[in-house]
């Protein structure tokens, strides 16, 4: 019976884990928060909506770059536009205002994480 009781019980958890839906399962992140992963392994805590921008930015970045590089090579932004910087060789080219939020991002990641 105990060794059906066992096996009951991760039946459970393996139904539960399988209906959460990905964000709720960003380990590390405080609840309402999930990694930011602008790139594999950026595990910046942001909103689902911070994360969703981040993604639309990584869609959109070859149309702030200029086109046949410039001074910068192929990572040269378009005019207006800068280097998101939210990691380590990020050169997304984004708006000034992106970075900042980018830079806030980081600098609030340890308030929302769970450790």
């Amino acid at each position: 019976m105990r060794k059906l009781s066992t096996m009951a019980f991760f039946a459970v958890v393996i139904t539960l884990a399988n209906s959460m839906p990905v964000e709720a399962m960003a380990a590390g992140c405080k609840s309402g928060f999930v990694w930011r992963d602008a790139q594999d392994g950026d595990g910046v805590c942001v909103t689902p909506a911070e994360r969703a921008e981040a993604k639309a930015q990584n869609a959109n970045a070859r149309n702030n770059k200029v086109v046949g590089g410039g001074a910068y090579g192929p990572n040269t932004c378009r005019g207006g536009y800068v280097w998101r910087e939210a990691f380590g060789g990020d050169v997304v080219c984004v708006t000034p205002h992106e970075r900042e939020q980018a830079k806030r991002q980081n600098a609030m990641s340890a308030s929302r994480t769970a450790n």
